[in-house]
Order: structure tokens, then sequence, then C-alpha cells
């Protein structure tokens, strides 16, 4: 029985890529609007559990459907990203970082998108506040 339970719990897990709130086309759109001409959008999701840790599930209650608050905008020559206030939502599980959006990469520089996880706070200054919305699900 304790096989057939770590077989089924991995059979759940193991195509899961990563975990994320996922935009609406609004969404992406509205802040796509702030990549520069010529770079390369990335303003899909903001990643709640990331590629190496995505072998847990999130419990039930966090699949949620909703709106957060974009408050603030990095960038470098590199990559842009958009500050996530998530206010009282997502409290169960553990953002590395600060939680964001990639917006874009700059492909002539080498830009990735992981590479937004490298901004502090100090680096994003403060905007008129974006409403994002969209939804928690697992990218398989």
């Amino acid at each position: 029985m304790k096989l057939l339970l770590e077989n089924w719990k991995r059979f759940l897990t193991e195509n899961i890529k990563y975990t994320a709130f996922v935009l609406d086309d609004e969404s992406s759109r509205s802040l796509a609007s702030h990549a520069p001409e010529g770079w390369k959008v990335h303003s899909h999701h903001m990643t709640l559990i990331p590629p190496p840790e995505s072998k847990s599930r999130l419990p039930r209650g966090q699949f949620f459907k909703g709106c957060l608050t974009v408050t603030g905008i990095a960038a470098s020559d590199r990559v842009i990203a958009a500050k996530v206030d998530v206010g009282e939502e997502m409290l169960l599980f553990k953002i590395t970082g600060l939680p964001h959006v990639t917006i874009a990469t700059n492909p002539e520089t080498g830009g990735k998108p992981a590479m937004s996880n490298e901004f502090t706070d100090n680096d994003f200054q403060p905007i008129d506040p974006i409403r994002i919305c969209g939804k928690v699900t697992e990218i398989v």
C-alpha cells in the first residue's frame, strides 16, 4: 500500500514544470506595454514554485482566481520586471526573492527571464498601481 501511495504521488507531481500566478490576456498586455521596442516580451506569469521545487503541490485552497497590484518597475540593460504586492493572498508558500513578473528581456545583451530574480527591493521605482488579474495554476 505504501508503494502504491508513493507511486501515485509521483504520478501526480512528476509532470509539473512550475506553479505560477498566470496573468489574463488584458493584464499581460498591460505589462507588455512597458517593454522597449525590440525586447522580447515575457509578461505571462509570476512564478510561485520554481522548477527545482515543483515536485510538491499547493494545498487545494491556494488555487485562486483574482487580482494583485503592481507597485514598481525595475529595469537594467538586460531585463525589466514588475514588483507585485501579493497582499494577504498566497501566504502558504514561499516565493524566492521578491514577488514579480518578468516583463521583457533584451536579446541584444543576452537578457534571460531568470535575471529578474537579481533585482532587489531598492531597484524598483514606484509607479501608479497597476491591477493585474489571473489565476494560480500548475504548468505542465
